[in-house]
């Protein structure tokens, strides 16, 4: 199924954008570092918008990508804040357990009925999420004490609204995939900017301090990159986004890998066995 195709390539692609964005954020402010990778993926959609023949949307329409883009926002507010203080090992997993969420929301709204083959993997696939987040806990104290384990776990809850109502947007409300993300990247870069003008630069040389790095213009490419298969996979008409949500967020893996290489943290083999798990179940649902 090309819409699994399409997933899987998103997945690669946000593992890479998780372990740049980790690096954009060591000993930085996170406003500007969110604010800047939101700006570089909507100026490099300009040309595209320019030289291509996207359709005009109505007042209610670009409303609609408004309040996609404040969900989005939110988010990030709440994940980058708990990137940026606890090891990566520890965000990825969390933030993977998004497809519980995503997969009651469109079991319940969306009427969506996965496969038995599918269902398995997803089972599979959520046991691993829950294996790899008690495999955390060592590093993180109090696992449910921790503010920034609460504030990922909250992020996560909002990033499932927001696959949810893409769904909603790609094929109730038939939105061209390209003007979505073109529009709805233009919101976010207005949204995240207001945020950050009113309140990060007013206290600037309060906390920590922003210094700007090369690889923050790389995490903007690397989501730009991701959303794109993740909105074309999507607007298949029969793409599930309980399903596609699980394989978005195997991106674990390669999260893990960069975590263990790039930052020295700790492997343990309940992180591995979930990190085989994972694997498992994205073999279960290619195959339902």
């Amino acid at each position: 199924m090309l819409w699994i195709t399409l997933a899987i390539g998103s997945a690669i692609f946000l593992g890479f954008y998780d372990i740049s964005k980790k690096n954009a954020l060591q000993k930085n402010a996170v406003w500007p570092v969110l604010f800047i990778c939101s700006l570089t993926g909507a100026v490099l959609l300009v040309p595209i918008f320019i030289f291509n023949d996207i359709p005009v949307l109505s007042w209610r329409e670009h409303g609609l990508l408004c309040l996609k883009a404040a969900l989005v926002t939110g988010s990030w507010a709440f994940t980058y804040n708990a990137v940026s203080r606890m090891p990566l090992s520890i965000t990825s997993p969390i933030r993977a357990s998004a497809p519980l969420f995503t997969i009651a929301m469109a079991i319940s709204f969306m009427a969506e009925r996965p496969s038995s083959m599918q269902w398995m993997g997803i089972a599979i696939s959520l046991l691993s999420y829950v294996v790899m987040s008690v495999a955390g806990r060592r590093e993180t104290g109090s696992y449910w004490r921790n503010p920034w384990v609460l504030a990922m776990f909250f992020g996560t809850f909002l990033g499932s609204c927001s696959g949810v109502y893409d769904k909603f947007l790609l094929q109730k409300m038939h939105f061209d995939p390209l003007a979505l993300q073109i529009w709805f990247s233009f919101y976010m870069v207005i949204i995240q900017g207001a945020i950050m003008m009113i309140l990060w630069y007013p206290r600037r040389h309060e906390g920590s301090q922003f210094h700007f790095k090369w690889i923050i213009l790389a995490v903007g490419i690397f989501l730009l990159i991701a959303d794109r298969f993740y909105f074309l996979a999507l607007h298949e008409e029969e793409a599930l986004v309980s399903v596609v949500t699980v394989i978005r967020r195997s991106n674990v893996v390669i999260s893990f890998a960069g975590g263990l290489l790039f930052f020295g943290e700790k492997k343990g083999k309940l992180k591995v066995a979930a990190v085989v798990g994972i694997l498992c179940g994205l073999i279960f649902i290619g195959l339902g």
